[in-house]
């Protein structure tokens, strides 16, 4: 019997000890770590926006003193509406015409990146000129024999080039030929840090043009118009000259403007 007492005081003893063993076990310490990231993010802001409107020439130009592209406006019986009207369907330049609203391009956006600005003038300029040469017959008098030297390349048509942006409206190029406002135009290729307010740093860029009447004086270059113009309708020169197409005279005004924002590295 009392054997048996002992082993269960000793089996209580051990089931005792198991339980505060497994209680006490609880509350120490132990090593360790951990560590977390999370992380988030959008798509950079791009947004540029490059936005051309407007033209050059037209085929038809309004009477009086502004002469500026006549658009749909019809001829009228008595001939007061338009001065200059195109019989077929190209587009025009004259003496006297002009063009004040021109072509036009807004570049606007806040970029969240780096861009280039490029202006890509196309391959195919061309404007009006005649070359400086002597004995050029004279379509102004009627008389067969008249010449006259031509003493400098002439350009008729001239342009004028402004931007306006934070800084107001700036005259980049006046009175220039078509291939100097391309130069310009040209020049504006830049780099812009990301976060440039591109409406104000280029804002709008503004193309017009003029073919003045008498830019130096009455009469100085009638006889390099009319010329020109005879040309055009294909008159028989008189006296006769050999005048070729693109190396000694041109008719034809054509430009090409593409204006890209490109994110860069």
């Amino acid at each position: 019997m009392k054997k048996n007492k002992t082993m269960r005081a000793a089996g209580g003893l051990l089931i005792a000890t198991m339980l505060t063993s497994s209680i006490v076990s609880g509350t120490y310490a132990k090593y360790v770590t951990t560590d977390s990231a999370t992380d988030t993010a959008r798509v950079a802001k791009f947004g540029v926006t490059v936005t051309a409107s407007g033209s050059l020439f037209d085929k038809t130009y309004l009477a009086g003193t502004a002469n500026t592209p006549g658009g749909d406006t019809a001829e009228t019986a008595d001939n007061t509406v338009l001065t200059v009207e195109s019989s077929t369907t190209d587009k025009l330049v004259a003496p006297g015409t002009k063009n004040t609203e021109g072509i036009t391009f807004v570049v606007a956006g806040q970029p969240e990146v780096d861009v280039q600005l490029t202006v890509d003038i196309g391959e195919d300029l061309k404007e009006v000129f005649l070359m400086n040469k002597e004995g050029l017959p004279d379509m102004t008098t009627g008389n067969a024999t008249d010449t006259f030297d031509n003493a400098a390349p002439y350009y008729p048509v001239k342009f004028t080039l402004t931007q306006t942006n934070k800084n107001g409206k700036n005259t980049l190029e006046s009175g220039v030929t078509l291939a100097e406002a391309a130069a310009a135009l040209n020049a504006l290729d830049m780099r812009y840090d990301a976060n440039t307010n591109l409406a104000e740093e280029v804002g709008t860029l503004n193309l017009t043009w003029e073919w003045d009447f008498d830019a130096n004086g009455a009469g100085t270059y009638d006889k390099q118009d009319t010329l020109l113009g005879d040309l055009a309708a294909g008159t028989t020169l008189a006296p006769a000259v050999t005048l070729t197409e693109g190396t000694d005279y041109n008719l034809t005004e054509n430009i090409k403007i593409d204006i890209t924002v490109t994110q860069i590295d």
